[in-house]
């Protein structure tokens, strides 16, 4: 069992012992006693399925570069990455669940200090769903499970949903039209369009971990000690649009 686990997420998991339900698991991959941010990062998953995450499973590990990434951006700030109970969203939002459980946690770590959630597919879907919980200032989605009615982070978060143009999973034309209706109720919302890009973010791999690394850094720029001015190059022009204009559009 690693030693990063939470103590409570620690118990949870030698408590799965393949007869109840398993619980969900926050590992810490950086954990700075004076963090001035935190990212939570939460993995894909499927529509139905009770199979428990393991640390291996491949949607678990895909995320681990990004978590790896954002641990060495510049200034103190704290990186948990979710494991989701289950592999599915099951028809009641169990993962929903897991990630107000693990908000929680990073709260209680971090009293007060704001949250980016990073979330892929599934991970997404529920990022959108609790980016109204309190301290979290960035949504970052990562080719997201959009579906029509679903909530959405509201005034005073900043919404950035990335998805590749050959994505056969999850729907880029729901994710536009959700963006679209947050940008027409004047929130901060924008999409990122990866050209080429497949749902697995497997295509332009570096691309995508780059995107989503300078999103957050520059986001939070005043609390990480930063300038706020995203590198030179197309990854840079496409980081400044989306954190100073307010909600854009955007192809790379």
């Amino acid at each position: 069992m690693s030693a990063d686990l939470a103590p409570a997420a620690a118990a949870a998991a030698a408590a799965a012992d393949g007869e109840g339900m398993p619980f969900a698991s926050l590992v810490w991959d950086a954990r700075p006693a004076g963090a001035t941010v935190v990212a939570l990062v939460m993995h894909g998953g499927a529509v139905d399925g009770h199979e428990p995450n393991r640390p291996w499973s491949h949607n678990v590990a895909r995320l681990v570069p990004f978590a790896r990434s954002l641990k060495r951006v510049p200034g103190p700030m704290a990186v948990a990455r979710l494991r989701f109970r289950v592999r599915g969203w099951n028809g009641d939002a169990m993962p929903v669940e897991d990630a107000r459980w693990a908000l929680a946690q990073v709260r209680a770590a971090y009293p007060g200090v704001p949250i980016a959630l990073v979330g892929h597919s599934m991970g997404g879907r529920v990022a959108m769903f609790v980016g109204d919980e309190p301290d979290v200032r960035l949504v970052v989605g990562l080719a997201p499970w959009v579906e029509p009615g679903d909530p959405q982070p509201g005034a005073g978060r900043r919404t950035v949903l990335i998805h590749g143009d050959r994505d056969v999973i999850c729907s880029l034309a729901r994710t536009r039209r959700a963006v679209e209706q947050m940008q027409a109720e004047g929130l901060d919302a924008s999409l990122v369009r990866v050209a080429r890009a497949d749902h697995a973010m497997l295509v332009r791999a570096r691309l995508w971990t780059a995107l989503v690394t300078e999103v957050v850094e520059a986001t939070f720029a005043r609390e990480l000690g930063g300038s706020g001015e995203p590198r030179s190059g197309p990854i840079g022009a496409v980081v400044a649009r989306v954190v100073h204009a307010g909600g854009v559009t955007v192809d790379i």
